[in-house]
């Protein structure tokens, strides 16, 4: 018996049996299976936007043919290795090249290729070089747009910033726009920066909660991408016009006081008392 049995295992085995008569032979061929060696000299090419080419050699099958690769890739914004689409969806085992696709623009990638067979997985082939996709515009939009607060004469519109992986090239910034409600007439304004998530617009003539219209968009080296929904915000309410009245006090220990006053009437809808200071 051959107890924990190895790959190099492999091989003819002979049982002979001996007597005082005679010697007696038999020979048997011993293959054994295990899945597939790592693929070889993993290059890559064809890079675009959101694909690459990859081509591979055939690593040994260790007595199972090889069935199917899988191409796997990761970046500096992902967890580990991700498995990816490829054309072929699925690649077979006698082929040794495939596209990937679904990429995003302008990340680097490293790239991977596991050979499986009938026994199981395989180990991985030695990483690709790093690679960037190339930019493109972009295409996700900011999400949860929103504001409201700030001083009296403000309109602050806020978002969350896209990821840098979503940004798909250089010089990655904001396209804000705002109008009245009821206008026809939307005014923008640039922020040239892909780390800001709040824009403040400062004009005396807005009204306490006025409401507006309000959308984010993204643009970067290669042109602009789409904008935000639509949203409606509304501008800074307008400050207390008076102060409490008929303040007073009285001891209650030798470290305590308690105070009173007359709370102050709001004198419009715009004007909304929140709390006070004493």
């Amino acid at each position: 018996m051959v107890r924990n049995i190895q790959l190099r295992h492999s091989g003819k085995y002979v049982c002979m049996v001996h007597t005082e008569v005679d010697t007696v032979s038999a020979a048997a061929d011993l293959i054994v299976r295990g899945p597939p060696g790592a693929p070889e000299g993993l290059i890559v090419n064809g890079i675009t936007e959101t694909t690459v080419q990859l081509s591979w050699g055939s690593g040994p099958d260790n007595h199972s043919p090889i069935t199917m690769y899988i191409v796997q890739a990761r970046t500096p914004f992902s967890i580990g290795w991700q498995t990816m689409r490829t054309v072929p969806d699925s690649v077979p085992g006698q082929m040794m090249h495939a596209t990937v696709k679904d990429l995003s623009p302008w990340v680097e990638y490293e790239f991977r290729v596991v050979a499986i067979n009938s026994v199981g997985v395989g180990e991985p082939s030695m990483l690709s070089k790093q690679i960037r996709t190339k930019a493109a515009a972009p295409k996700v939009a900011p999400v949860n747009v929103s504001g409201g607060g700030g001083a009296r004469g403000e309109l602050v519109i806020t978002w969350e910033p896209v990821p840098e992986e979503q940004q798909s090239g250089e010089e990655f910034g904001y396209l804000v726009a705002f109008r009245p409600l009821g206008s026809s007439t939307w005014i923008k304004t640039v922020l040239a920066s892909a780390d800001v998530s709040r824009y403040v617009y400062r004009n005396d003539s807005v009204a306490p909660l006025s409401q507006f219209e309000a959308t984010v968009g993204v643009y970067n080296s290669m042109g602009e991408g789409p904008f935000s929904h639509i949203v409606k915000v509304l501008s800074a309410e307008e400050e207390p016009s008076a102060a409490p009245s008929r303040v007073w006090a009285h001891s209650v220990s030798a470290s305590e006081v308690e105070v009173y006053w007359e709370p102050v009437p709001p004198r419009s809808s715009t004007e909304k008392i929140i709390g006070y200071e004493v």
